[in-house]
């Protein structure tokens, strides 16, 4: 009987062992197309790729090889400003270009955060210990390593094995910060797979889907050269240097355009042509419309060797006759040209399409504000947990809870320019809404609004986002 006893339990041993056996050598083989190794030529260029990219900020801190922490607050000429966006740096370089004759001053208020290429991020006291900093970087548009012609759609995962073949854990990278920082960190593991397939998004707008570690290669190698990576110091290519004739005309006859400002010879005309509305024809007349009133002249664009002219002519019309030199194209909504020293003309689109636009897009879904700056102060918490209805009657609420404010709104042109007016009466906190806001960024989840003073700089932000 004790026999029969030792060879059942000798059997159900075996069965066991071989059993425990058969899980200790089941091995998952990880793709070779697929593997992310160490001081590898890809390696290096997915992490150029994901490397911090400091020339974003370059009107405030003049250095590609790092970016300061946001927010931040700055005095430009003399204006106090808490830039606490990529937007924001829209509104320096609107008060440094608000005149060509003046000197432009920025200041920083210390302490600051800087954050280097590798994502190290460094506590600054004052301006000494900046540039000390700064002189470690390249000077403007000279080669760096930091890739900006594309950039990756992340969450990106990760398989990681160990020396026997078998998963041991699966990462998942969320940002570039971690995808740097996981990359410095593949020599500790023992084999990485890439999850492919990945998406990465071109200079251009496109998405590429990429299905193995060749491929990622290749594009990266492709057009990691075919962008400007706008390294220079002016925010946003002020200079228009790759700007093209066709571009300019193409959004000239797009639609009809109105005067942002005009200056002669240093002397600002633009109060007196602020209701005037041009239209550019494809067979080179252009029509200067105001109150019914209508001047006829000419326009040419032509490529020299001053730049991209836009040679404009008007019989009755002196302070818009002139070999108008292109000197920046913003968001394809506004066209910056100048002459000489002291003269300057800016036009700023104008469709009624933009106006039916804005209604439908208020019209669809309800809103939160996302920001708001009233006169450099954050307000934005004022408005948390309250939903936004633009109601077909033009009739705007804001519900939190059984809290309801009633308010009204409207699209309309003023002088040209494309508004949203509110009106919420003297219900605070809403009260801060009621302004005719200018138009300045219209998508489908986005709606950007600002207020501007006398002198065209903005005093004021609003940002809805549909939910």
């Amino acid at each position: 009987m004790k026999t029969k006893i030792t060879v059942l339990f000798l059997s159900m041993f075996l069965v066991v062992f071989m059993g425990c056996q058969n899980e200790i050598v089941e091995i998952i083989q990880p793709s070779q197309d697929n593997l992310l190794k160490a001081n590898t030529n890809v390696a290096a260029l997915v992490q150029r790729t994901a490397t911090n990219d400091g020339s974003k900020d370059n009107i405030i801190d003049n250095a590609s090889c790092l970016s300061i922490q946001l927010p931040v607050t700055v005095i430009v000429n003399g204006i106090e400003i808490i830039v606490d966006s990529n937007e924001d740096l829209e509104v320096i370089e609107a008060i440094f270009d608000e005149f060509d004759d003046d000197i432009d001053d920025l200041d920083i208020i210390f302490p600051i955060v800087i954050i280097l290429n590798d994502f190290t991020e460094i506590t600054i006291q004052n301006n000494d210990e900046l540039e000390n900093y700064i002189q470690d970087c390249k000077g403007e548009n000279e080669v760096d390593d930091d890739i900006e012609c594309l950039d990756f759609v992340y969450p990106i995962t990760f398989s990681i094995f160990d020396s026997a073949n078998q998963l041991t854990e699966t990462v998942t990278v969320e940002d570039d910060k971690h995808f740097y920082k996981f990359i410095d960190d593949i020599e500790d593991y023992h084999i990485v797979q890439v999850n492919f397939p990945i998406t990465v998004v071109l200079y251009d707008g496109t998405e590429k889907i990429i299905t193995n570690m060749e491929m990622l290669e290749n594009v990266i190698n492709e057009v990691k050269d075919m962008c400007d990576e706008d390294d220079d110091n002016d925010y946003n290519d002020d200079d228009c240097i790759h700007c093209t004739e066709s571009q300019l005309k193409e959004l000239l006859i797009s639609c009809t355009w109105t005067v942002d400002k005009i200056k002669n010879n240093g002397v600002d005309h633009t109060e007196q042509y602020t209701t005037f509305i041009f239209t550019f024809k494809e067979n080179g007349t252009v029509i200067a419309e105001s109150g019914g009133n209508e001047i006829v002249g000419t326009w040419v664009v032509d490529k020299t060797d001053q730049g991209i002219l836009v040679k404009l002519n008007f019989e009755n019309f002196a302070d818009f006759s002139f070999n108008w030199r292109l000197h920046e194209i913003m968001h394809n909504n506004e066209i910056d040209l100048r002459f000489g020293e002291d003269s300057r003309l800016k036009f700023e689109k104008t469709c009624i399409e933009d106006k039916i636009e804005l209604v439908n897009i208020l019209n669809e879904g309800t809103w939160i504000v996302a920001n708001f700056i009233n006169k450099s102060v954050n307000e934005t918490n004022n408005y948390n947990d309250f939903i936004l209805d633009f109601k077909e009657d033009f009739i705007v609420t804001a519900t939190k809870g059984n809290d309801v404010v009633n308010g009204t709104w409207s699209v309309i042109y003023d002088s040209g320019k494309l508004k949203l007016n509110l009106n919420f009466g003297e219900i605070i906190p809403f009260d801060e809404f009621n302004e005719d806001w200018k138009a300045v960024d219209i998508k489908n989840t986005r709606v950007e609004v600002n207020d501007l003073s006398h002198s065209g700089i903005e005093e004021s932000k609003l940002v809805l986002e549909r939910i």
